[in-house]
């Protein structure tokens, strides 16, 4: 085996730290001038778009983010361009810098173990946009939280019982604090000598019933 070759050296920048710095002040002040004079901070697409069809699906922001973050879900199909144009024109929102993230999809089954085949749902593509003006979402409402603490508990349920193999099935499930299905009654313990010896009395006390009746049949036809 022979020796790792180094890693290439970084190529050298092209432009100086002054040129680099002095044109970051440049971007900085068009940006300025465009919040001033409200007009487009960017340069925007030239193809006009009268009817879009993309959807875009605003999220509730994760502990991570600031008041000047905000994360949404976007088609495979869209770019950060896009997506600054879309918010411009439609919202009027500017945004100042845009992170992509393509999220992995879910394994998932078609039918409960172990008779479903597992599959992979699609991907997600999700970018987070820095804003210029803060959004702090609305605190949730009763109704809200109680649609959620229902829609939870009954996926809960549905699972337990779709997941439930031979004797799981006849167990009640926890969802809704047990209160759905009916509790199993319990079943005291009896040994089986005993359970035979009972059963041996049991059989005896039908055997000799059945001879005292036939002995009352007969004598009552003899007294005749």
């Amino acid at each position: 085996m022979g020796y790792r070759k180094p890693f290439a050296p970084k190529p050298k920048p092209k432009e100086s730290h002054d040129q680099r710095a002095l044109r970051s002040k440049r971007i900085v002040q068009l940006v300025r001038d465009a919040l001033e004079n409200d007009e487009p901070n960017f340069v925007p697409g030239s193809k006009p778009i009268y009817l879009p069809f993309a959807t875009i699906k605003l999220l509730r922001p994760n502990a991570k983010h600031t008041p000047y973050q905000a994360k949404f879900i976007v088609p495979k199909s869209f770019n950060k361009l896009d997506l600054r144009d879309y918010l411009y024109h439609i919202y009027g929102l500017r945004v100042l810098n845009i992170t992509s993230a393509l999220m992995p999809g879910k394994f998932i089954r078609s039918m409960p173990a172990p008779y479903g085949s597992r599959y992979r749902e699609a991907q997600i593509k999700k970018m987070t946009v820095d804003l210029i003006d803060p959004f702090v979402w609305p605190a949730e409402s009763e109704e809200y939280i109680q649609e959620k603490e229902l829609t939870s508990e009954l996926n809960r349920y549905r699972e337990e019982k779709a997941n439930a193999i031979n004797s799981d099935a006849e167990k009640p499930s926890k969802a809704f604090g047990g209160i759905i299905d009916k509790q199993p009654r319990p079943m005291n313990f009896v040994p089986k000598v005993v359970k035979r010896q009972m059963k041996n009395t049991k059989d005896q006390d039908i055997i000799a019933k059945k001879k005292l009746d036939a002995e009352k049949f007969i004598s009552s036809y003899i007294q005749l």
